[in-house]
């Protein structure tokens, strides 16, 4: 199966890991001023609880702007957004709460969908479906019909995988190239679907690379 890797490198730059890159600490967000579009892209970080959403927004940020701990409760109850610059283009990164759980008030769950509209009405919308390497649930399954649900049937068109953990895949000695060929049918389909765009983080790693390579997926699928 083909997947979607940001161009750039040789071999695919989704396989490359931050230790690769020693001098990296952080990432410049108004680098490459002017390479863009002024018009803001706006991030939207959906996905179940406890799949890393806070931390890969703040990965995106490069700094603690959302909370994230380990809970045996969803720590985000309410949409939380930050703007900032990356690459010299205006972007606004959207930390959602889980809206996929099945046991949420149907009226609260609209509320926060309403809210995420109203923070996306200026500007292309990018929806990051996070999840965890190392765990595909049940509820994980429908996900891409919960999201339908939410904001569009064409949602699918305007997503990316962004998938968390990428230690877990280095503990177990599989590239993340192996993961995606070796997944559960399901979890293909998903893939499929959101047109093979797949990147991969390590939340807990000061890496700007991973963030240039989503910003890299980001363009490509914004010019198609």
């Amino acid at each position: 199966m083909g997947h979607f890797f940001s161009k750039g490198n040789k071999g695919g730059p989704n396989n490359i890991s931050c230790a690769e890159y020693p001098d990296a600490t952080s990432h410049t967000p108004t680098e490459d001023a002017g390479k863009h579009s002024d018009t803001r892209v706006n991030l939207v970080l959906v996905g179940m609880s406890g799949s890393g959403k806070s931390a890969s927004g703040n990965t995106i940020l490069g700094r603690p702007s959302f909370t994230s701990r380990v809970s045996s409760h969803p720590v985000t109850t309410e949409c939380h957004w930050t703007d900032t610059v990356i690459r010299g283009r205006p972007v606004r990164v959207i930390d959602t709460p889980d809206i996929f759980d099945e046991e949420i008030n149907p009226t609260v769950k609209n509320q926060h969908v309403k809210k995420c509209r109203e923070l996306c009405q200026v500007g292309p919308s990018v929806f990051l479906l996070v999840m965890h390497v190392s765990r595909f649930t049940d509820a994980e399954r429908d996900v891409l019909r919960k999201m339908e649900e939410a904001f569009g049937s064409r949602v699918h068109e305007q997503t990316i995988i962004l998938f968390t953990r990428e230690d877990d895949l280095k503990q177990g000695e599989m590239s993340f190239e192996n993961f995606l060929d070796s997944s559960i049918a399901d979890l293909k389909k998903i893939i499929k679907k959101c047109g093979n765009r797949c990147v991969l983080f390590e939340n807990k790693a000061s890496c700007p690379q991973q963030v240039e390579r989503l910003m890299q997926t980001v363009d490509q699928m914004l010019k198609q």
